[in-house]
């Protein structure tokens, strides 16, 4: 099994990457969405609607935590386990699953992600400025509500212990197996088929933000993916995406913590004006830290797809004039 679709082209190691994520998502997530409700007592028709959830049912924050680590191992952990099995001989070093070249890159990455809070929370303004028709703003405002529902109720227990379940389940899972999905798998398989490393960032990033299925965040998300596959691609190790991805989100979860209100706030009724100046400091701050990684950074076409070199069927033309 190892290695045995290496030499497929990166398209079609795409599309075959995309079908076992879907075929993992059903088949487990099937499989663990009955676990969890034979453990819940919560029946099949009430977790698959949201609005039938019962806030003052403890069992039902139990279900919630229970979902997110069955979609961890359906959608993230075995699709990406499997799928770097079958397109190499080593899915470490494929998944980008080694020490970066520097250890000062853990605090680059982690501080350009904090740094980019301001930045992130204007963008998460203008987007919600963006006119769009009645009925596609009811619908995103419907999706926004329930999604804001769910992380209402995570939150609702204000203990150091659902503190620490809430980072272990939100912040460690979402790092880890969001990193492993997109810029592990996702980011280097695009990155193979575009030939161009920054169209496979911006094109992974656009996958990133989509997949969460919230409009609002849209922007957002999505500059904070191409940040993270920045610094994936050029700290060459995906554990200091993690790493970075882990304390954006843990940071924000214990905020919340002691400042719960902090759940329901939004950047909607902000002024622009109020959100300017923090936000070119925030992106004069992230983009010098990113530089730094960039200029320090011994990241190439040639060391990402030394084995695709190997191959009789790699895609770059390795030579002096492919840019690194």
């Amino acid at each position: 099994m190892t290695g045995m679709l290496k030499s497929r082209s990166p398209l079609s190691q795409f599309i075959l990457f995309i079908s076992i994520s879907l075929a993992g998502l059903f088949i487990i997530g099937f499989f663990g969405t009955l676990l969890i409700s034979a453990i819940t007592g919560i029946s099949l028709d009430t977790i698959s609607d949201s609005s039938k959830w019962d806030n003052n049912n403890p069992a039902t924050i139990t279900l919630i935590r229970g979902m997110q680590i069955v979609q961890f191992v359906a959608l993230f952990v075995v699709p990406v386990f499997i799928s770097s099995r079958l397109f190499s001989n080593d899915s470490k070093k494929y998944l980008g699953l080694k020490k970066p070249d520097r250890n000062l890159y853990y605090l680059a990455g982690c501080a350009a992600l904090i740094a980019a809070i301001p930045v992130t929370n204007y963008l998460g303004l203008i987007n919600r400025n963006i006119p769009l028709p009645d009925s596609i703003e009811q619908w995103i405002a419907k999706s926004e509500a329930e999604a804001q529902r769910t992380i209402n109720l995570l939150v609702s227990q204000h203990t150091l212990k659902d503190l620490f379940l809430n980072i272990f389940c939100i912040a460690g899972l979402a790092a880890v197996g969001e990193e492993l999905l997109f810029r592990g798998m996702a980011q280097r398989l695009l990155i193979k088929m575009f030939k161009n490393h920054w169209a496979g960032i911006i094109v992974t990033a656009i996958l990133f933000s989509a997949i969460h299925m919230q409009f609002y965040g849209f922007l957002p998300r999505f500059a904070l993916g191409i940040l993270l596959g920045v610094i994936y691609w050029y700290s060459g190790s995906l554990w200091v995406a993690m790493a970075a991805h882990f304390v954006y989100d843990a940071l924000l979860i214990t905020l919340i913590y002691f400042k719960p209100e902090m759940a329901n706030e939004t950047v909607a009724n902000a002024k622009p004006q109020e959100l300017l100046i923090p936000a070119i400091v925030s992106l004069t701050a992230t983009f010098f830290l990113t530089m730094w990684m960039i200029k320090k950074s011994k990241s190439s076409y040639q060391n990402w797809y030394e084995e695709d070199l190997k191959s009789k069927n790699h895609p770059f033309d390795f030579d002096e004039n492919v840019p690194e």
